[in-house]
């Protein structure tokens, strides 16, 4: 019997205490993802930042992990136009805590 290694993007998931995932327009992220690359490597610093394919309802996402909540913070003011991957706000999802009127 074969055995196989944990994807990377699991033990990411594990191991990185905060996680925000962007949502990935149908084009792709294009040179955006570049520029995300090149902050997160300037900003964070190679090890304290991870990035993952991801999925969301309703489409596709990006998941970029990081150990602080603040780092996610100073991302998202560096990439204000950048959408996160909110699928709260899709018809297909359905929670008993779901707000009315969302």
């Amino acid at each position: 019997m074969s055995r196989r290694s944990t994807p990377q993007s699991k033990t990411d998931d594990l191991a990185f205490p905060v996680r925000l995932k962007i949502a990935v327009p149908d084009y792709g992220l294009g040179h955006e993802g570049d520029r995300i690359e090149i902050w997160l490597r300037e900003n964070l610093g190679a090890g304290n930042f991870a990035r993952a394919s991801a999925t969301m309802i309703g489409g596709s996402a990006h998941a970029i992990y990081f150990l602080e909540p603040a780092d996610a913070l100073r991302f998202r003011e560096a990439f204000p136009h950048v959408a996160l991957a909110d699928g709260t706000r899709s018809p297909a999802y359905t929670s008993p805590a779901r707000r009315a009127g969302r």
